[in-house]
């Protein structure tokens, strides 16, 4: 999701979107009746998209400048991480461990490590901007 609205904020300021939209109101000038209403509310509806995409990437960007959120996604990454090596190391080197077997770890475990690793490259891209 995050990285769907980093693509869309990109987008957003482009000026690809100004262009679009100004196209669409000069379209809508030409039109009559439902095709002008139409183009109103595609218009707004764009409008209010950039408007909410902007909110949401500020909100985005200082919740990870606070530590509680990193402590937060810690509670989950750091057993996560624990759970695959001791399941990595039992199955190459035979320990013998028997360590469980926890599905919900292993369905939620990658997208858990996909996360991590898009927040950790989100966060360096930020503060290359600043």
């Amino acid at each position: 999701m995050s990285w769907l609205l980093s693509v869309v904020l990109r987008f957003a300021s482009s000026g690809l979107v100004e262009r679009t939209l100004s196209y669409l109101e000069r379209r809508q000038t030409e039109e009559t009746g439902r095709e002008k209403l139409r183009t109103q509310v595609e218009i707004e509806a764009i409008r209010a998209a950039i408007v909410e995409t902007k909110e949401l990437a500020k909100f985005n960007s200082a919740k990870l400048e606070h530590a509680a959120f990193w402590g937060f996604a810690g509670l989950f990454v750091l057993p996560l991480g624990a759970w695959w090596a001791a399941v990595i190391l039992d199955s190459i080197f035979r320990f013998g461990w028997g360590v469980a077997t926890v599905p919900i770890l292993e369905a939620w475990g990658g997208q858990m490590i996909q996360w991590l690793f898009y927040v950790g490259s989100g966060v360096a891209a930020l503060r290359s901007l600043r």
